[in-house]
């Protein structure tokens, strides 16, 4: 089988600080340059919890990818405390688990299966996508969609929207008469915004960078879109501003909190990443700040109620697991017997060249020499590789 690794840098030994470290601006360059170092195959996942990058071929190990993901990304921490090495079918099962929601910091969180699915299609687009890891890659998005239509890991409470709705809930007490500013409106601000009630008195803003899109989403929720220069005005008689951008830059700074807040009090959450929000936003008087680490925790006390989900999804990844692993092993035969049958043939029809050269042969019995010869050699070879096929297939 082709050795398939691994190296992961997630939620479970790292805060939202470290993640951000170990960010990587440019997959495709990335992958590209993975190969340059010797890499057969390689795909990168990264999200907001996590960076990931999976491996094929024997030149790369541990210390290499870990090597490559540290200078890539620019980090100066120490790598070995924070990331996770999976190799061979481990690796495979981590895709799976991951694929179907069950090494999410939300439990069952449908998001995580769009991300592989994107990781493979830009591995694709890269040309670093190559045989083995798109037989894993489908056998785990495959095994993701039927463990979320079998169980009830995906039910209630599994998206980042829910869980930042739960928590600002709980910090206010109720969202009635409240109003609340979205600033971004990528796939994290719509996710937050769709989750919120589509009924009751409350108001809502979205702000982005791109006027229209933050018209689209607020149309789609029944909110007011705000141009992001306007910000100030709108945060003043604001009770929770989310951040939700992908911005490289701090999107609310104290200055523009700071003035706002002299009378009244204020809610911000941000789920940016990296972070949008000086983090001295925190220290003023009035204002909460609930950083990506105080909702991962929210997270983890929900993951409590589907536990029960957890045993079900892994008896049903179990035998979709097998097949993969199987696939991989029968191609990787196949591959190997088709690489040794064409360095047989070469010198096969070497020997022949030489045979007809010496005796005077008719055309039957060239025929018959080179028929004989050649089913000598894959009768020879083909039971090292466990086929039957006359033909070398397995």
């Amino acid at each position: 089988m082709p050795r398939i690794m691994c190296l992961s840098i997630s939620h479970k030994k790292a805060p939202v600080r470290v993640l951000e470290s170990f960010a990587l601006d440019d997959i495709k360059s990335s992958l590209l340059k993975l190969r340059d170092i010797g890499a057969e195959e390689s795909v990168l996942i990264q999200t907001c919890h996590r960076v990931e990058i999976y491996s094929v071929g024997t030149r790369l190990g541990r210390k290499e990818l870990e090597s490559f993901l540290a200078s890539e990304s620019g980090s100066n921490l120490p790598i070995e405390l924070y990331g996770e090495f999976y190799d061979g079918e481990e690796a495979v099962r981590h895709l799976f688990y991951l694929a179907s929601g069950l090494e999410s910091v939300i439990l069952g969180e449908n998001e995580v299966l769009h991300q592989v699915e994107d990781s493979m299609r830009i591995a694709r687009e890269a040309g670093t996508l190559g045989r083995a890891l798109e037989t894993a890659f489908r056998g785990a998005i495959n095994a993701g969609r039927v463990v979320r239509r079998r169980t009830a890991i995906a039910r209630g409470s599994v998206s980042l929207g829910n869980i930042v709705m739960k928590a600002i809930s709980l910090e206010l007490g109720s969202l009635d008469g409240k109003k609340l500013v979205i600033i971004g409106a990528g796939k994290i601000g719509c996710l937050i915004a769709k989750a919120l009630p589509r009924k009751g008195p409350i108001t809502i803003f979205i702000a982005n960078r791109t006027y229209a899109r933050a018209e689209k989403l607020a149309e789609a929720v029944g909110g007011s879109a705000v141009r992001f220069e306007n910000i100030r005005e709108t945060l003043s008689c604001a009770d929770a501003v989310i951040c939700a951008t992908s911005s490289p830059h701090l999107v609310l700074r104290l200055e523009d909190i700071q003035p706002i807040v002299t009378d009244k009090s204020l809610l911000v959450v941000d789920v940016s990443n990296p972070r949008g929000v000086d983090e001295r936003i925190g220290e003023l008087s009035g204002v909460k700040l609930i950083d990506l680490d105080q909702i991962m925790r929210i997270a983890r006390e929900n993951m409590r109620f589907r536990e029960a989900a957890v045993m079900t999804a892994r008896e049903i990844i179990a035998p979709s697991l097998a097949i993969v692993m199987e696939r991989l092993m029968i191609g990787d035969r196949k591959q190997r017997f088709e690489e040794i049958m064409r360095w047989a043939e070469g010198r096969r029809q070497a020997a022949l060249e030489v045979a007809i050269k010496r005796g005077a042969f008719s055309e039957e019995q060239v025929k018959v020499i080179d028929d004989f010869s050649y089913a000598l050699m894959r009768d020879l070879i083909a039971p090292f590789f466990n086929t039957e096929n006359s033909e070398g297939g397995i």
